[in-house]
């Protein structure tokens, strides 16, 4: 537990007094949203992480010394159509989501220095609505789970095109080419040899 937390936060977590809350900061489109468990507005590294009753469920996390894919799943209750539409947009994938984990003091200030507990990518979604609520589980999955991701260009025109507009280089990469067999006599190297 000691790895480079604040010496505030250390003498606040030997107190018998702890009021824990998240504060979560994530992408959807080109938004970025800040929000937080706190019963009240958060201000934190300049942005305002906002109390609105609607993040719930914040997932207990683990952490491990060994490498592998680790999720979590937070929930946003009563979230618009706004946001709702941005999801179904396709417009999540792979966007940044940090948790941040911070303590309250008697007086309920931000104790300095909350930590980063969890920082990965947007990985899917589930939506769950009925005539009087709307619910939207967000599933984050850390840098892991992307290790396998091609990247980069592809050897064709249409990849090309992306780039270079009006570029001929890969025209015709896709024309049949006939295959070239090694260790095979074809019929002019064998009436060569003969």
């Amino acid at each position: 537990m000691s790895r480079g937390l604040h010496s505030t936060l250390k003498t606040e977590l030997a107190t018998d007094h702890l009021d824990q809350i998240h504060l979560i900061k994530f992408t959807i489109g080109s938004t970025i949203y800040y929000r937080t468990t706190a019963y009240f507005d958060i201000t934190y590294d300049g942005n305002t992480y906002t109390a609105d009753a609607t993040l719930l469920k914040i997932p207990s996390i683990t952490e491990s010394s060994q490498i592998a894919t680790s999720n979590v799943t937070f929930n946003i209750e009563g979230a618009s159509q706004t946001f709702i539409s941005l999801l179904l947009n396709n417009e999540h994938i792979h966007r940044p989501v940090e948790i941040i984990r911070g303590y309250l003091t008697d007086a309920g200030v931000l104790i300095d220095n909350p930590y980063t507990i969890f920082l990965g990518y947007i990985a899917g979604y589930s939506i769950d609505e009925t005539t009087t609520s709307s619910s939207v589980s967000i599933s984050v999955a850390n840098h892991w789970a992307n290790f396998e991701m091609k990247r980069g260009r592809r050897t064709n025109d249409n990849s090309q095109q992306q780039i270079f507009n009006g570029d001929k280089f890969f025209e015709f990469s896709n024309a049949l080419m006939v295959d070239i067999e090694w260790g095979k006599v074809n019929d002019e190297q064998w009436l060569y040899f003969n």
